[in-house]
């Protein structure tokens, strides 16, 4: 379902890795394909709503620090984010609520709770945003504004990556609907910390820094557990907390969470665990637990989870599980975990 929304161009000139990676899927029939593209080169992503978009694949990096950052490619879970996204901005009952029987039984047909999903509006960040498709969806479906984010060192913001796509995308796309630009800001940012930069000028605060949000994306961004206290530090940091979490129907700001398990169901784990305080290691000794540091235990706990469940590539869902006995690397391959945090 998802993948074949992407059409993968190969280079005019490519190389036998470049010709093996793109018949993957093909070579192997039972592989799940959880990254798209070839470094440098671009894909066709097919929005239902806003047809076919072009998007620039950030070239290798040169340094091996760098590519740890992994953002020469598009991953599954920023398209599954993307449709989450484009598919609850489009109804027109924005303001309507249902009741929580009404939300599940939506759930279960493969619909989109709008209460968390619908961006129209809203001020919207997207961390670790590397090709950025979740943050196109958002300008194009009306948000308020979009902000994306991305290290200031990674490729997508240092080959103007990002700025390509959105400028194909979103700024010169016609708009017959509305004579109004999206409002788009791309910066470097450093999870954890409080400054943004021009993704021009390394080290170069900008001018204007943003204030708070509130939808705040974070498509595969968990694959480092040294993370996960930043992650969650820049959450609480930027979700705006003047909304009221009461009923979180239409008035609440969250964090919408999309992660692949192609890394470790665990590393997924441990985020939640992070972020929520719930999904602990039950093999964790008590010893360990004394030894976490004090980062830890300033952020562990202040958000909680509203809506978390598990989406395959094909669309089918099912209950989120911290562990899933007897599931293999290929097995989790094809799920993603999609959950909305917000603050407690």
């Amino acid at each position: 379902m998802f993948s074949s929304r992407i059409l993968e161009a190969v280079p005019t000139a490519p190389e036998s890795e470049d010709i093996f990676s793109s018949a993957l899927s093909i070579l192997f029939t039972d592989d799940t394909q959880n990254s798209h593209g070839i470094p440098g080169s671009s894909v066709t992503y097919h929005s239902p709503r806003f047809g076919n978009m072009t998007l620039r694949i950030p070239a290798h990096p040169d340094r091996e620090e760098d590519r740890k950052l992994f953002a020469h490619y598009l991953w599954n879970a920023g398209v599954i984010a993307a449709d989450a996204i484009e598919a609850g901005s489009t109804s027109k009952q924005q303001n309507v609520t249902v009741s929580e029987g009404e939300h599940d039984r939506g759930r279960e047909q493969g619909q989109w709770d709008r209460r968390y999903w619908d961006v129209r509006g809203k001020r919207v960040l997207e961390l670790g945003a590397g090709t950025a498709l979740p943050s196109l969806i958002s300008a194009l479906s009306g948000a308020e504004s979009t902000t994306i984010t991305d290290h200031p060192s990674s490729p997508a913001l240092t080959t103007n990556a990002i700025e390509q796509n959105v400028r194909d995308n979103v700024l010169e796309r016609p708009r017959p609907d509305t004579k109004s630009k999206p409002v788009v800001n791309v910066f470097g940012y450093t999870w954890g910390t409080n400054m943004m930069y021009l993704p021009e000028q390394y080290g170069k605060p900008a001018p204007r820094q943003p204030g708070s949000f509130d939808r705040i994306i974070l498509a595969d961004c968990l694959w480092m557990p040294s993370q996960h206290v930043n992650l969650v530090k820049t959450t609480l940091r930027y979700l705006d907390s003047s909304q009221s979490n009461a009923s979180c129907a239409y008035a609440c700001a969250c964090a919408l969470v999309v992660a692949g398990f192609h890394t470790g169901r665990g590393i997924v784990r441990h985020f939640f665990e992070v972020a929520t305080g719930e999904w602990k290691d039950e093999e964790k000794t008590s010893s360990e637990a004394d030894n976490e540091d004090q980062e830890l235990a300033e952020v562990q706990g202040k958000l909680k989870a509203v809506e978390i469940f598990e989406i395959d590539v094909n669309g089918s869902r099912r209950p989120w599980e911290a562990v899933r006995r007897g599931e293999n690397k290929e097995q989790a391959k094809r799920w993603c975990v999609s959950a909305v945090l917000v603050k407690r």
